[in-house]
């Protein structure tokens, strides 16, 4: 709330105010704040993301924004709803990002975004969706993201999409939308047309509202700095698994980890017949004890019989501390079977952590 004091200092307050109606979102950031109520995210587990290039989601973000978020953005920007915890990996968006300014209603949805970041790395767009009619829990907006800088990333899937959704009330839901570019290119700029047609609920599929909400607008990257480690040998090795760092990428609001995974399935798994998958989770911290939350894309799975074969997952989380000289990554190891038909999963044997990987912050 400090942010708000000092505008409030530095206010005028010597003309006559006039009253206005204030949104449940401006509500809601004000009551937490108050109150200073703490809740930790964990990120990783309210996203839904694309297991591998080939089924790539192609759910994106619409966009819109309302009167009262052009008037007093600070307390209407979406970003600041979710930087409860000081943890948070949200927490330096605020500055960084631009504001779209459009609004969209349809079939009686009222769309409005606040504001949308580019950092190379991720396209991160923060909305809120208005409705009468009941949405469900996890409400998103499944869009065709058009962009011809990115013509090719679109067309191969090289991308993958993760959101945060939080319900305020029975009719308004905040949503962080975060589009991650795998591949080159990483343009300077682009001019993104959503053309959105349905919202779903992420928890119930059979929940959805169409509609029409289309957008078209300009972003710019920012700046980014970049660090090999492929050189640095940095890695962790256990029967089966070995797992290596690769690049670390800082950009002013966050830092991108990527990583090389090769796994033996059959070995780590101890089965030789039945089908088996392999997962990991992370943890970072660093050498100070803080803990980073965290966004994770699983990359493409793992194969026994293809030697070359390596999944690339990435990690991207807040900006470290700036004390810190040590980066810690804990990999988990998840095995899983098949217990339905229809795909649903589960573990054979409980997770375990293996030996982390180390990277010194220069």
């Amino acid at each position: 709330m400090k942010k708000v004091y000092k505008q409030l200092n530095r206010l005028n307050i010597g003309f006559e105010i006039e009253p206005m109606e204030v949104s449940e979102i401006e509500k809601e950031r004000i009551k937490r704040n108050i109150l200073k109520e703490k809740k930790k995210n964990h990120y990783t587990r309210d996203f839904v993301a694309a297991a591998t290039f080939l089924v790539a989601s192609t759910i994106t973000i619409g966009m819109g924004f309302p009167a009262f978020a052009a008037n007093i953005p600070i307390i209407g920007n979406v970003f600041e709803l979710f930087n409860d915890d000081n943890d948070s990996m949200f927490e330096k968006y605020n500055d960084h990002s631009s504001t779209i300014g459009i609004t969209r209603e349809s079939n009686g949805v009222e769309v409005t975004v606040t504001d949308a970041v580019y950092d190379g790395e991720n396209i991160t767009i923060a909305y809120t969706l208005r409705s009468e009619k009941d949405l469900g829990e996890r409400p998103a907006l499944s869009i065709n993201l058009i962009a011809e800088e990115l013509k090719n990333t679109i067309k191969n899937g090289y991308y993958s999409t993760h959101y945060i959704v939080e319900k305020l009330n029975d009719n308004e839901y905040a949503v962080i939308y975060i589009y991650e570019l795998l591949r080159n290119p990483r343009p300077e700029e682009l001019l993104i047309t959503l053309e959105a047609g349905e919202i779903v609920d992420l928890n119930n599929a059979n929940n959805s509202t169409s509609g029409d909400w289309n957008f078209k607008f300009k972003i710019t990257a920012l700046e980014s700095k970049k660090r090999e480690l492929a050189k640095e040998d940095l890695k962790t090795e256990v029967n089966g698994i070995e797992i290596n760092a690769i690049q670390m990428t800082e950009t002013p609001i966050s830092t991108t980890i990527y990583l090389s995974e090769k796994v033996d399935v059959r070995m780590v798994a101890k089965e030789d017949e039945k089908w088996r998958s392999i997962g990991f989770d992370y943890q970072v911290t660093d050498n100070l004890g803080n803990s980073y939350d965290l966004v994770q894309y699983n990359g493409v799975g793992h194969s026994t019989d293809f030697e070359r074969m390596r999944s690339e997952p990435r990690i991207t989380i807040k900006n470290l501390d700036k004390q810190a000289t040590a980066l810690i990554i804990t990999p988990t190891v998840n095995v899983y079977k098949m217990i339905t038909s229809e795909g649903q999963l589960a573990t054979t044997f409980d997770p375990y952590s293996i030996e982390p990987i180390t990277i010194p912050i220069k």
